[in-house]
C-alpha cells in the first residue's frame, strides 16, 4: 500500500520498474485546462481496470529503462481534490470505473496522487468509443475479440446503490404538521447493477447517520456504529429469488422508503448528514455514500454521491 511520502521515494530507490498493475506520470500530466491530458488519464485507467488492476501514480517522472526517475514538486491540493480526478474518470469512461484517488503529502507542501484501480468484474469500459488494456508497460487498443472475450466472461454482479427523494429527485421540501415536527421526507434507494450477471442474492445496508429519525418497518434496525468517523443507524433489507425478481442490468431494484426526519433542534444548524450503503451478493461488496444538507429550514438536499470505499471484491458471502 502506498500511503506516505517514504513509500514512494522507497519505488525510486528500488528501481521499482512499471508493470501490469503500476505505472508513473509527471505531475504535468495532469491540467484541468487541456482537454487532451484528461482523456489520457481516462484511456490510462480503463486500460489497467480492463486487464488486472493496478496502480498509476502522479507525481514520480520515469526514465527511459521504465524505473522511477524521483518525485516532482507535485500536485497543488486545493486546485486538484481527490474528487476532481474521480469526476474526470466518470465523465469519460463508461461504464464508470472502480477506483480510489489518494492524496500522497509531499515534503514540498504539494501533493502526489495515486489512483487505485480495481480490475472489472462487469462490461469493459471504453473511452471516447474505444476499448483500452494495459500489457505489460503499455497501454494497446484492445481487438475485437479481446472486447468481445471480455463482454463473455462476466461472471459476477456489479451492484451500486443511489438515493433519491421522491419523484427520482435530489431535493424535498420540508413540510411541517405541527410547530415541532415536519412530514417525513421519503428516501428512496435503488439498487443498480452494471453487469450482466444477475444478482439472486443479495444483502444490502442502508446507514443512516444517528442524528436523523428514521421510519421504515420493511427493514431490520441494527444497532448503531461507527462508519468512517460518523455514527450511523443501519437497516439491513435482503433479496432471494423466492421472494423479488434478481437485480438484473436492465432492471434496477427500488427499495422500500425510509421515512427520514430532522429533529427540529437541528434544523437551523449547518450540520450535513452521511447516508451510505453496503451492498454484498456472491462476488461482489461495495459501500459508499453521500451527503444532505438542510438548506433554509425548506430543503432537504442531496448535494454529494462520494463513494467512501468503492470496492468490488470476489467473495463468497
Amino acid at each position: 500500500m502506498l500511503d506516505t511520502e517514504a513509500d514512494l521515494i522507497a519505488l525510486h530507490a528500488g528501481l521499482v520498474k512499471e508493470s501490469l498493475h503500476l505505472e508513473y506520470k509527471a505531475s504535468d500530466a495532469v491540467d484541468r485546462r487541456d482537454d487532451r491530458k484528461k482523456m489520457e488519464m481516462a484511456r490510462d485507467a480503463s486500460a489497467f481496470a480492463n486487464a488486472d488492476g493496478g496502480q498509476i501514480i502522479y507525481g514520480m517522472k520515469e526514465n527511459k529503462d521504465h524505473e522511477p526517475d524521483g518525485l516532482d514538486v507535485g500536485l497543488d491540493p486545493r486546485e486538484y481534490p481527490e474528487i476532481w480526478f474521480e469526476q474526470v474518470l466518470q465523465q469519460h469512461v463508461t461504464p464508470k470505473l472502480n477506483v480510489k484517488p489518494r492524496h500522497i503529502h509531499l515534503s514540498t507542501g504539494r501533493v502526489a496522487v495515486v489512483l487505485d484501480i480495481s480490475p472489472t468484474t462487469g462490461d469493459p469500459h471504453q473511452v471516447d468509443g474505444r476499448y483500452y488494456r494495459r500489457h505489460n508497460f503499455n497501454r494497446l487498443a484492445m481487438e475485437h475479440y479481446e472486447v468481445r472475450d471480455m463482454f463473455r466472461r462476466t461472471t459476477y454482479p456489479d451492484l451500486t446503490m443511489e438515493f433519491y427523494f421522491e419523484g427520482v429527485s435530489k431535493h424535498a421540501q420540508i413540510k411541517f404538521l405541527a410547530e415541532e415536527h415536519h412530514v417525513p421526507i421519503g428516501l428512496s434507494p435503488i439498487i443498480f447493477n452494471h453487469s450482466h450477471e444477475p444478482a439472486l442474492y443479495v444483502v444490502a445496508l442502508v446507514l443512516v447517520d444517528s442524528r436523523l429519525e428514521v421510519l421504515g418497518n420493511k427493514y431490520e434496525r441494527l444497532a448503531p456504529t461507527d462508519w468512517g468517523g460518523v455514527n450511523v443507524t443501519p437497516y439491513r433489507i435482503s433479496f432471494s429469488p423466492s421472494h423479488q425478481m434478481p437485480i438484473f442490468k436492465e432492471q434496477p431494484a427500488l427499495l422500500p422508503n425510509l421515512g427520514i426526519i430532522v429533529p427540529q433542534q437541528m434544523l437551523g444548524l449547518p450540520n450535513d448528514y452521511t447516508v451510505g450503503f453496503e451492498i454484498r451478493s456472491p462476488g461482489c461488496h461495495r459501500t459508499g455514500s453521500m451527503t444532505m444538507i438542510v438548506q433554509y429550514r425548506r430543503t432537504l438536499s442531496i448535494v454529494s454521491s462520494e463513494p467512501r470505499s468503492n470496492t468490488v471484491d470476489k467473495l463468497k458471502v
